[in-house]
């Protein structure tokens, strides 16, 4: 037994058990999903000359996906941020994250270097290690990919918390807005299959908010924009968490 796998096994015990090491899960199921991550390099690829969209283009596409934090539910697709694109291992540059959106980068990180991605938003943490009970969990997911939803940031505002009202006594509130396009790709043929316009705005009563409430506010609202489009427009996907 190695220090790492000793280490490990002190965690498990704490946690009532976790399964097979994250190196041993690696070892027996990365290379089925390297398959899929390349195929995921290959949407980065094409999502560079894709237009920006004038319209909703809905397709008659049945897929599912995880929109909640946590241990993701086995599905046959995921969400990413563009941004995630240009380097699997590390989560893109993100304010106001939805939920289940590292799902791919976390498989990645977990095939390469066994620890999360480095997350941008947080510099200064350090990746913790995974497990190979949550690496199988992703890898679950990974391993069965046939669709990608992209969302692609078009225009941002970053909501704030201002000064501290005299008249009022607390801190004003300017409200944030994401419009974005939610494209929806066929990994295997690495081609656009779908696309719908989502739009969120934060909500108004939220002066005196903490920083960190707003920015959860604009995701939450991000979220519910997401399943309702695909409720309104494309019916056939299951969308797990996300309202």
């Amino acid at each position: 037994m190695t220090w790492k796998h000793a280490f490990a096994l002190g965690g498990c015990v704490l946690a009532a058990g976790c399964g097979p090491y994250i190196d041993e899960v690696v070892k027996e199921r990365g290379p089925r999903v390297e398959q899929k991550l390349a195929l995921v390099k290959g949407v980065g690829e094409v999502l560079g000359k894709t237009p920006l969209l004038e319209k909703d283009e809905p397709a008659d596409s049945t897929a599912s996906f995880n929109l909640s934090s946590g241990t993701p539910t086995p599905t046959n697709a995921a969400l990413v941020y563009a941004e995630d694109l240009r380097d699997l291992d590390e989560l893109g540059l993100v304010y106001a994250r939805v939920d289940g959106s590292g799902l791919v980068s976390t498989c990645s990180a977990f095939v390469h270097t066994e620890r999360y991605p480095w997350d941008p938003v947080h510099p200064e943490r350090a990746p913790t290690s995974g497990t190979g009970y949550t690496a199988g969990k992703h890898f679950d997911v990974c391993e069965k990919l046939e669709t990608l939803f992209v969302l692609r940031t078009r225009a941002f505002l970053r909501p704030s918390v201002g000064r501290v009202s005299e008249s009022a006594g607390r801190q004003e509130f300017d409200g944030g807005l994401i419009d974005a396009d939610l494209l929806v790709f066929d990994l295997a043929q690495k081609r656009k299959v779908a696309g719908l316009r989502v739009k969120a705005e934060s909500d108004e009563k939220l002066d005196g908010a903490t920083e960190r409430e707003v920015e959860f506010d604009l995701q939450w609202n991000l979220q519910k924009a997401v399943t309702a489009a695909l409720k309104q427009h494309m019916p056939k996907v299951t969308v797990v968490g996300g309202s």
